[in-house]
C-alpha cells in the first residue's frame, strides 16, 4: 500500500514510519509540508493509496491541501486521514467538508492506526468495485445512437410497423407524402448524458412529434440517429414549416432540464423524403429503405468505436490552435 504522509514534526514523521512498515505492507513517503506533498502527488509515477495529512501545517494548511486533492481526477476518491491534536468540532467539520475520510487523534497508537488506515483502504477497494459494476451496467444499458428505438408512447409506431403498413398495400396507388423529423443536438446529447437520461430525451421528444403530428392521417416512427419518420394521407400538401414551429414550442414548454441532464432542448424540423404525391406501397416502401439507408456515416460503427470517436475529437477541440 503506497502511503504518503505531510507532517511537520518530525516525531510524527518517525512514528509513522515506525508503525507503517514494509513488512505490514506499506511503502511510506515522508514530507513535511503540503507544497512538497503536492509536488510528489503531482509527479508520483505510482499512484498513492492513501494520503496522511496533518490539519496544522506551516504554509498551506492540511484543510486546504485536501480540498486541493479531492478535486484532482486522480486522486477524487482515494483515503484521506488527517491528523490532528485538537477536539474542536468546528475544525473536524471543516476537514470532513474538504473531503476527508477519517481522523486520527495525537498522540495515536499503533493499533489505532494500522486499523484506520487499513479499514480506508477496504472502504476504497469497496468504492472501485461498485463503481466498476456501475460502469458495467451504464456499458450494458447503453443504446447506439443510430439504433431504431420502438418508443413506447401513443402515437407513435416503429419502423418496422411503418414498413409492413406499406408492404400490405403494395399494388395500390393513393395519394401520399413521406416526411421526416430531424431532431438537431441529439448525437450532443447522446455524447454527454447517462443512457437513461439520453432515452428520457427520446421519450419526451418522441411524445412532443406525436402530439405536433396527431391525427388519423399520419404514421411516425423513431428510425434512429435523430430521425423520425411518417407517412401522411392526406391530399393536401403537408405544411412542414408549421409542424416544425409547433414542435419546437411544445418541446420547450415540457423539456425538463433537470430530469434530462441538458438545459436547453435540441430542435427539430420536418421535411418531406420526397415530392412525389402519389405512391404504391412498393415504391413508397423502397423510398422509405433508401432514405433509412442515407445514414452520417456512423451507422456502422460499433458503440465503443464511436465513444473513442468522439473522445478523440474532445481532445483535438482542447488542444491550443
Amino acid at each position: 500500500m503506497h502511503i504518503l504522509a505531510v507532517d511537520d514534526d518530525p516525531i510524527i514523521l518517525g512514528l509513522l514510519e515506525e508503525y507503517l512498515t514494509a513488512e505490514e505492507g506499506f511503502q511510506l513517503d515522508l514530507y513535511p509540508c503540503a507544497e512538497s506533498g503536492l509536488d510528489a502527488l503531482r509527479t508520483a509515477q505510482r499512484p498513492f493509496d492513501c494520503i496522511i495529512l496533518d490539519i496544522m501545517l506551516p504554509g498551506m494548511n492540511g484543510i486546504a491541501m485536501c480540498q486541493l486533492v479531492r478535486n484532482t481526477k486522480r486522486y477524487h476518491s482515494v483515503p484521506i486521514l488527517m491528523i490532528t491534536g485538537s477536539q474542536e468540532v468546528d475544525l473536524m467539520t471543516q476537514a470532513f467538508d474538504a473531503g476527508a475520510t477519517d481522523f486520527v487523534t495525537k498522540p495515536f497508537r499503533n493499533p489505532e492506526l494500522l486499523a484506520r488506515v487499513k479499514s480506508s483502504s477496504m472502504l476504497n477497494r469497496s468504492l472501485a468495485k461498485a463503481n466498476h459494476i456501475m460502469s458495467e451496467l451504464t456499458a450494458l444499458m447503453k443504446i447506439r445512437f443510430s439504433e431504431a428505438i420502438a418508443l413506447e408512447i401513443d402515437g407513435l409506431s416503429d419502423v418496422l410497423a411503418l414498413e409492413n403498413e406499406l408492404l400490405r398495400s403494395r399494388a395500390e396507388r393513393f395519394s401520399m407524402s413521406l416526411f421526416s423529423l430531424s431532431i438537431s443536438g441529439l448525437r450532443g446529447i447522446y455524447q454527454t448524458t447517462t443512457p437513461i437520461a439520453y432515452r428520457h430525451c427520446l421519450d419526451v421528444i418522441g411524445a412532443t412529434a406525436a402530439l405536433s403530428t396527431q391525427g388519423a392521417k399520419n404514421t411516425l416512427a423513431y428510425a434512429g440517429s435523430g430521425r423520425f419518420v411518417g407517412t401522411n394521407l392526406d391530399r393536401q400538401r403537408m405544411d412542414c414549416e408549421a409542424l416544425s414551429d409547433d414542435f419546437n414550442a411544445g418541446l420547450a414548454k415540457i423539456w425538463n432540464a433537470q430530469r434530462t441532464g441538458v438545459a436547453t432542448p435540441p430542435t427539430g424540423r420536418f421535411s418531406l423524403i420526397s415530392s412525389q404525391r402519389v405512391w404504391s406501397g412498393t415504391s413508397a416502401g423502397e423510398k422509405l429503405r433508401e432514405f433509412l439507408s442515407a445514414d452520417d456515416g456512423f451507422g456502422q460503427m460499433s458503440v465503443i468505436d464511436e465513444s473513442n470517436l468522439f473522445s478523440r475529437l474532445d481532445q483535438r477541440m482542447q488542444q491550443p490552435t
